[in-house]
Order: structure tokens, then C-alpha cells, then sequence
């Protein structure tokens, strides 16, 4: 599932049930790979508020991360 953000920094995030692994897209034109990421994570970011606010918080340095572009 990929879903279109409305965020100063994030673009735009997908998700893959089977390996739940969360991939994020930033304005900038980086894109990281989250694993092991539960759905439910993948769930309260794009139903949040403030994506970049959830991302800084429950995101970024509690997943493993590698950049793909």
C-alpha cells in the first residue's frame, strides 16, 4: 500500500505487509527502507497529525534503516 503524505517532509510512505517493511519518501528525494516495522506503526503515520512529528518520534533511530536513493 502506498499512501501520498501532505507533509513539509515527507512525500509519501508504502508499506509491505509481508516483510513489514515501511518505505519512506522525503521532499528531498531520499528514500529509506524501515524493517521489521509493524502495521499498526505504518497506520498512526498516516493517520497522524503531523507526519514529520510522528516520524521524529516513533520512527526515526527505532527501526533498522538503510537508504535506497
Amino acid at each position: 500500500m502506498r499512501v501520498l503524505l501532505n507533509s513539509t517532509n515527507l512525500t509519501e510512505v508504502a508499506y509491505h505487509n509481508q516483510s513489514k517493511m515501511m518505505e519512506i519518501t522525503f521532499n528531498s528525494g531520499h528514500i529509506y527502507r524501515y524493517t521489521a516495522v509493524p502495521e499498526v506503526v505504518f497506520q498512526d503515520l498516516i493517520n497522524a497529525p503531523s507526519a514529520g512529528r510522528f516520524y521524529n518520534q516513533y520512527i526515526r533511530g527505532r527501526f533498522s534503516s538503510i537508504r535506497w536513493f
